[in-house]
């Protein structure tokens, strides 16, 4: 299995964002707005591997039902 670049950052902001919210929670930490940001920085990275992932999709699936239409034929 091919592992994108996205899905490395993904797992690198996952675990980043994990780190920032405990430390916000037992105090001493950075602001809050890092660890917030870093939580949406990682669901936009997730989102943007699966509306790739969806995009291919529907192209193989577009070729499928042109090649079904012209095996009708």
């Amino acid at each position: 299995m091919k592992m994108d670049i996205r899905d490395i950052l993904f797992w690198i902001f996952l675990l980043l964002s994990i780190i920032l919210v405990l430390w916000a929670i037992f105090g001493n930490s950075p602001t809050e707005f890092i660890a917030i940001i870093t939580l949406i920085f990682t669901l936009l990275l997730k989102i943007w591997s699966i509306s790739d992932r969806l995009i291919r999709l529907e192209m193989r699936f577009n070729a499928l039902a042109r090649d079904f239409k012209e095996h009708i034929k």
